[in-house]
């Protein structure tokens, strides 16, 4: 299943990429393109068939793992930003691009290359799964959870209140999409913190929380050009 739901979240944000980029030419919303772009990088090095390739490439020390992390943190923000202020959340927007959000984002991100640094990962492993007794690749995967769940639970009230309220149909089911995939989103840091061996299903929310967020961002855009804004 997991790797099932790897190709879907790959091909179709890959799509949307291409999708978006004649508007990135035309400076049409470029944070769209960029996000799908991130995204699609994010995914791509979570396949093995992609990652040890490209991590062989860098040296094989796993710094495409790092690679992996940034770009989904930088994707987060992006879209996280635009979503709040999208469905009119001020508090969201707030919490996500205020002073508390950015503090939030800057020590995760110094969180992920200081455990990095520490740790010894030599030898490409995709998703660091062959160093799991290292203390400090567990502090690292914790950091690389905790903004993504952070920005995910600012976005879950305003995605599900769109999703009860948006006048059109197709506004609602994009929102309701966000809205599953931002929960969804939440649950990796939260079953980490559980004494139980859920690795096993880590992959599955992961991927299945972004091709949900995906296809919900189509639909605002296909909904957009549907019924384009008038001045």
């Amino acid at each position: 299943m997991t790797a099932i739901l790897q190709w879907a979240a790959l091909v179709f944000c890959a799509a949307c990429t291409l999708w978006r980029l004649p508007a990135l030419v035309k400076g049409r919303n470029r944070r769209l393109f960029w996000v799908f772009a991130l995204v699609s990088v994010s995914v791509a090095l979570s396949i093995p068939s992609i990652y040890l390739p490209v991590d062989g490439l860098l040296g094989g020390i796993n710094l495409a793992n790092v690679v992996l992390r940034l770009c989904l943190f930088a994707a987060i923000f992006l879209v996280s930003a635009k979503i709040a202020a999208a469905y009119k959340s001020p508090l969201a927007a707030k919490l996500i691009q205020g002073p508390w959000g950015i503090s939030v984002l800057v020590a995760c991100s110094a969180g992920i290359l200081t455990t990095y640094l520490l740790s010894d990962v030599r030898g490409s492993s995709t998703g660091l799964w062959e160093f799991p007794s290292q203390p400090t690749v567990i502090v690292y995967a914790w950091f690389g959870r905790a903004y993504l769940a952070y920005a995910a639970a600012c976005l879950v009230p305003p995605t599900a209140r769109a999703a009860l309220t948006a006048r059109r149909t197709l506004n609602r089911v994009a929102a309701l999409c966000m809205c599953g995939g931002f929960t969804l989103g939440c649950l990796p840091a939260l079953l980490q913190l559980l004494p139980l061996d859920v690795s096993g299903v880590m992959g599955t929310i992961f991927f299945g929380a972004i091709l949900l967020v995906a296809i919900g961002l189509a639909l605002v855009w296909v909904s957009f050009m549907r019924h384009p804004l008038k001045p």
